[in-house]
């Protein structure tokens, strides 16, 4: 789910006019087709992102030339890997439709999306506050945040890369957890992946560490039972 929802950003910086519809955190559907909520209340890179997913029988083509229509021109198009995404901005918000065919290859399915993108995204205070609270190597490059708020608790999870070995981000998260419980510890060769788990009461930080062309990337899942919100 988060790599479907952390696509919608690919197309966040185009500068589109203003559609004729209003502003609003939710909009149609392609006709006839079954929608259900992927995430209510998320964020990702500090944007508040609203996203459904939905399966219809329509094709893919007739599924985009319903929001073409429904945008009036005011749309902008883009692929993305085996994705075809639409996407119109208004007041403020981020209207995405993101679609492809069905692996039966009768119908298509897809996410929709409404995120708060406002002016704030194009400003360096703004990257500089993604991940900015959570504890990383020196040059590392936090690539995106997602929070998520659900009943008892709160989760968020935290992509980030740097240069350093796998062995090196693992020594430095165990020192940096070393008053917390170690839950897991587990390696799988000298580029990893390498999974650590550690927990603090009703706090819990999980953490995938492996090696791709050149760098280290670390997927960390942190979950607080604690608050209410971050």
């Amino acid at each position: 789910m988060n790599k479907i929802i952390l696509s919608f950003f690919s197309i966040a910086l185009f500068s589109l006019h203003s559609t004729s519809f209003s502003a609003q955190w939710s909009f149609p559907a392609p006709r006839g087709a079954y929608v259900e909520w992927v995430a209510q209340d998320a964020e990702v890179n500090n944007l508040v992102i609203k996203a459904r997913k939905f399966s219809s029988k329509q094709d893919m083509e007739s599924v985009l030339a319903f929001y073409r229509e429904l945008w009036s021109d005011n749309y902008a198009e883009i692929d993305y890997g085996p994705w075809r995404m639409i996407s119109a901005k208004n007041e403020g918000l981020m209207y995405t439709v993101q679609v492809q065919k069905s692996t039966s290859g009768r119908g298509s399915f897809g996410i929709l999306g409404v995120s708060d993108i406002a002016d704030k995204i194009l400003s360096d205070d703004f990257i500089q506050e993604i991940g900015k609270h959570f504890p990383k190597m020196q040059g590392s490059e936090v690539v995106s945040e997602m929070k998520m708020s659900d009943p008892g608790k709160n989760a968020k999870t935290i992509l980030l890369s740097n240069k350093y070995s796998v062995a090196s981000n693992v020594s430095y998260y165990k020192n940096h957890y070393r008053d917390w419980q170690v839950r897991s510890d587990q390696s799988t060769g000298f580029t990893g992946p390498h999974t650590l788990t550690f927990t603090n009461g009703r706090k819990e930080v999980n953490l995938v560490i492996s090696r791709d062309t050149g760098k280290t990337n670390i997927v960390a899942n942190v979950v607080n039972k604690e608050i209410l919100k971050w």
